[in-house]
């Protein structure tokens, strides 16, 4: 049984800090040096010094970023910065964003605005073996000792999970329109430098809050996003079980904060993210190329200097277009002025390359280019990959393309996105896709909620 809950929620205080768009920022695992210098520089107490404090060279077991972020979070809680809700409530986030971006154009579309509905509470910690939270992907341990460490360090959840849940019969679309259409309007309303609206009501009405639990409680949840954040809650709940080992099972640990929307949500959105291959040694682009068409049919797509972004916008337009016929990847190789679509030619191949592997995983993209491009011809296997030797993770196209031009990179994979139907079918038959196989869109701010994690406090459980 899913136990979701309202909470009593940290949030800025806008008298405070004024525009609210100056302290917020994105989640902490896409936000870059260059961008973490720039979150630095527009607000003192931007969300940046809490959720990827700067490193120094000085720093040491007593003095580092985990706790130049607790130093942070206690004083902006003192003076004021930041002010709890007084009441238990859920936070219901509206995004509206341009959806063009995942359709391969250079630009010639009109933007095509989405709406993606959902709502942040508290969900009660599950080990994933109980079948009521079920993950998609495979973690990595550093990211999860970061996390943990921060955690530990400042007591609170600074960034939610993204999570799904299924509502074939639409029991949630009446509250989500009664909220979105109050009339004294979001607590919220701020545009990020994307150009993503984010509207965020606070709703503590009780009726509502017991209609949501009752909704929720025979739910399966999935994490589309964040599984290092829930992995790294259910190790601090462990730790605080230690050394609080006379609970009664409603202390903070034992829940964490999510971001939960509908899988049929028409605003919900997958990107893909594509692969540039680096550091193979001995490579040769002929002999590759000759492997690669036992497996594969082979089309090519030639450009020059003046037609490269048309080419590649047809490209890229034809490789989304087979999105639902069969099993086909976009390439482009060093030194060559040709992209490649390879579309398999027989599924046997994958059967024979991967026996044990099962029905959902081999459905996968993602797992085609791993298993018979990256293992089966370049020796790039799971170790590599976790290892992050030979494989650069690119969100837009043209970041991949200019990592192969520049010579950077050796090949350039374009994949299509991960279906969420494949999300779902994944987490239910017990399996994990490879890290970086979904992109969910758009990315949730950090800055518009924050859960504490006070040991002694407990969870209000109805």
């Amino acid at each position: 049984m899913a136990l979701i809950v309202p909470f009593q929620g940290i949030l800025y205080n806008q008298k405070k800090v004024g525009d609210i768009r100056r302290v917020i920022a994105p989640p902490y695992d896409v936000i870059s040096p260059e961008a973490q210098n720039s979150f630095y520089r527009r607000h003192p107490q931007n969300v940046i010094r809490l959720i990827l404090n700067k490193e120094t060279p000085e720093d040491n077991p007593q003095n580092n970023r985990y706790t130049r972020s607790a130093a942070h979070y206690r004083t902006w809680l003192e003076e004021g910065t930041l002010v709890r809700s007084r009441a238990p409530q859920f936070y219901f986030l509206q995004e509206e964003f341009d959806a063009s971006l995942s359709l391969p154009t250079d630009g010639g579309l009109p933007a095509t605005r989405k709406v993606r509905r959902g709502f942040i509470g508290l969900i009660r910690l599950e080990e994933f073996g109980t079948g009521v939270v079920l993950p998609h992907e495979k973690t990595q341990t550093k990211p999860k000792a970061d996390r943990l460490a921060l955690m530990e360090a400042c007591q609170a959840n600074f960034s939610q999970i993204f999570s799904l849940y299924s509502d074939e019969d639409g029991a949630m679309a009446p509250i989500y329109e009664k909220v979105f259409s109050s009339p004294e309007g979001p607590a919220i309303d701020v545009t990020d430098d994307d150009g993503i609206r984010h509207r965020l009501w606070m709703v503590s009405d009780p009726q509502i809050i017991g209609k949501i639990t009752e909704i929720m409680k025979p739910k399966k949840i999935y994490i589309a996003d964040g599984h290092h954040r829930y992995e790294t809650a259910l190790a601090y709940r462990e730790r605080q079980l230690a050394r609080f080992p006379n609970g009664t099972g409603r202390e903070s640990y034992h829940f964490t904060m999510m971001y939960l929307a509908a899988m049929e949500d028409e605003g919900l959105l997958i990107l893909p993210t594509h692969r540039v291959v680096v550091g193979v040694e001995k490579f040769q682009a002929s002999s590759f190329m000759e492997k690669l068409s036992a497996n594969f049919s082979v089309e090519s797509f030639a450009f020059n200097a003046k037609n490269e972004g048309m080419v590649r916008d047809k490209f890229l337009r034809e490789l989304a277009s087979r999105s639902d016929e069969g099993r086909t990847l976009g390439m482009l190789l060093g030194e060559t002025t040709q992209y490649f679509l390879l579309s398999l030619k027989n599924g046997r191949f994958l059967d024979e390359a991967a026996p044990a592997l099962s029905p959902t995983l081999k459905d996968l993209d993602v797992n085609l280019l791993h298993i018979l491009v990256f293992q089966k011809l370049l020796q790039i296997g799971p170790q590599e990959l976790a290892a992050g030797k030979n494989v650069l993770y690119c969100q837009e196209p043209q970041e991949a393309v200019q990592a192969v031009q520049s010579g950077k990179g050796q090949i350039a994979f374009f994949l299509n996105p991960t279906k969420v139907y494949q999300v779902r079918d994944v987490s239910l038959a017990g399996e994990t896709m490879p890290s970086k196989s979904t992109f969910f869109y758009p990315k949730l701010l950090s800055g518009l909620v924050i859960n504490p994690l006070e040991p002694d406090e407990e969870i209000v459980v109805e």
